[in-house]
């Protein structure tokens, strides 16, 4: 479990190196293993900056930070997108979420899970999603132990 020395706060101003930093591990871990035909893995070098530092002013993104005696430890991205002609409901979105590889199975990814639920709450969501590669079940469990469960499935066949 997370030690005493784990923090989360919100990513402001001066995260957007942090941020770019979760982002980047993530789509070359996640999405670059198992979706790199489709996912554009140089996405945070692409467009990464720009959109994070737009993150830190709008209320209805969250960057979460997880540190460790002060060294980076994860990070999360999350957003309360308004409504569409298609929705009824506002839900928060987990964007994104990753550890890095000397914090895993130290609690940190739940912590950020929380944290961010949290701020959902907050911000008056009525449900949260997220999207994991079913290819990657230690991110599914990861959201199952915080309730999340399947609601909606993408199937895929190649052409």
């Amino acid at each position: 479990m997370a030690g005493p020395d784990l923090r989360i706060r919100r990513a402001g101003a001066g995260d957007v190196d942090a941020l770019l930093t979760i982002s980047s591990g993530l789509w070359t871990e996640d999405a670059g293993t198992h979706d790199p035909e489709v996912m554009n893995t140089d996405w945070p070098r692409q467009h990464g900056r720009a959109s994070f530092e737009a993150l830190v002013d709008d209320p209805d993104r969250v960057g979460l930070l997880a540190e460790a005696g002060g060294t980076l430890a994860g990070g999360l991205m999350g957003s309360f997108p308004e409504l569409t002609p298609f929705a009824r409901l506002r839900e928060a979105r987990l964007n994104s979420l990753w550890v890095l590889p000397d914090h895993r199975g130290a609690g940190v990814g739940g912590l950020l899970v929380d944290a961010f639920l949290g701020w959902a709450r907050e911000r008056g969501a009525p449900y949260a999603v997220v999207t994991a590669f079913v290819a990657n079940p230690d991110a599914v469990r990861l959201y199952e132990r915080h309730g999340f469960g399947s609601h909606t499935v993408t199937l895929r066949t190649p052409l």
